[in-house]
């Protein structure tokens, strides 16, 4: 749960933002958020419980159907990514699905208050998807055998970069772009380990990069290259 001060400022910067965007509200957790999430675990065959709090494990199976299932596995999640984009009305993917202020602000959502780690966790899965199913998909699916083996058996890797990173941005928030960068050059060097192909190593850099750009849009300087790693 947030802090009293951290909620507050939350609220005074959702206020302010919104009358200049008013995209920036809260979600409504219980008429929008509620509803697309479980479309979206339906299509995909998911556990039911699957959504904001449990997110890790959302990720979890998301990735999976990348490991075992491959290009054919992307291209069923990136269906069931536009089916849930198109379930949300009056700018509610905004601000269930890539705006950890909206959730941290969600209403209807029976006295449930998402974490910080949660609303962050949450926007971070919505935003890969967007280069996972747009620019990133061809690449992918090039390369499918080789990309899904890191889905397969590097899983532990991924989640300690994930983990130093969050570690780290938290206790020198100053320095969040420096970590953002560390974190998608450990994506692509486990991508790279496993390919030896610099498109599928830029392909996992820009994967985590995606990932956390909403989260800290500050660091848009940051970009992955592609060339080959010794």
């Amino acid at each position: 749960m947030c802090s009293t001060n951290y909620c507050l400022a939350i609220f005074v910067l959702v206020g302010v933002v919104a009358a200049q965007d008013p995209r920036l509200t809260a979600c409504d957790a219980g008429n929008s958020l509620n509803t697309c999430q479980s479309q979206f675990n339906t299509k995909m065959g998911f556990d039911a419980s699957l959504g904001v709090t449990k997110y890790q494990d959302l990720r979890t199976a998301i990735e999976k159907s990348y490991a075992d299932s491959q290009a054919y596995g992307l291209l069923q999640t990136c269906e069931a990514y536009k089916e849930y984009q198109q379930c949300y009305t009056n700018g509610q993917f905004f601000s269930c699905a890539q705006n950890p202020y909206g959730l941290l602000t969600a209403t209807n959502n029976g006295n449930v208050q998402f974490t910080r780690d949660q609303a962050n966790g949450y926007v971070k899965i919505w935003n890969q998807l967007d280069f996972v199913c747009g620019a990133g998909f061809s690449i992918f699916a090039n390369s499918e055998v080789c990309g899904s083996s890191v889905f397969n058996n590097q899983t532990a890797a991924m989640r300690q970069c994930d983990s130093d990173f969050d570690t780290n941005s938290k206790a020198d928030p100053s320095q969040a772009c420096a970590y953002v960068e560390i974190a998608a050059d450990c994506y692509y060097r486990l991508f790279w380990n496993a390919c030896k192909k610099p498109e599928v190593a830029y392909w996992g850099c820009n994967y985590e990069r995606t990932g956390t750009n909403l989260l800290y849009p500050q660091c848009s300087q940051i970009f992955c290259s592609f060339h080959e790693r010794v």
